[in-house]
Formats: structure tokens, sequence, C-alpha cells
């Protein structure tokens, strides 16, 4: 089996067009817990292609995008205020 990383990935783009393109990609990989935040469960190369792809949208001189690998132990201790729900694993997702 292949090892499974918890990447928490947090965007802020500025262009409206390539803030929705980069949205849509997103929720191909994982589960949005914030307007720009999104948690997702990847295996090394899920987290390449989905990279490639943001990498393929964004303008690199006006966009930041962060990626937070958390281990096992880490993910187990996130805590939430207000809205919102703990990270729910689904099935896993696999995008040809």
């Amino acid at each position: 089996m292949r090892e499974v990383r918890h990447v928490v990935v947090s965007y802020d783009v500025h262009d409206p067009k390539r803030l929705l393109k980069v949205a849509k990609i997103m929720k191909d990989y994982g589960e949005r817990v914030l307007r720009s935040v999104f948690e997702c469960n990847l295996t090394d190369d899920l987290f390449r292609r989905m990279h490639e792809r943001v990498d393929g949208v964004i303008d690199h001189m006006e966009d930041s995008v962060r990626f937070y690998f958390l281990c096992g132990k880490c993910v187990d201790r996130v805590e939430f205020s207000g809205a919102g729900s703990s990270f729910v694993e689904e099935e896993e997702v696999v995008i040809a």
C-alpha cells in the first residue's frame, strides 16, 4: 500500500478566474475546510499531480499557494472553533 500523507493547502489567488480554477482543482483532491484552505490525504503521486495542476494555473508573481504536511499525531491534535467539523477521510479518490 502506498503511503498517504495529510496535506493542508492554503492559497491566496488575486484574479477571480484563477481563484475559481484553483478551487475546482482542489476539490478533486481534498475537502474544503475554509474558503481558501483544503485538507487532503494524498499519495506522493497524487500530490505531485495536484501541485502541477495548481502551478499551471496560478500567476507565480502575484499568487501564493502553501502546502503544509502534517504527521498523524498532528492531524489528531487539530482543533477548531466556530462553524465546521473535523476533517473526515473519505474513500481513496483516484483521479485519472
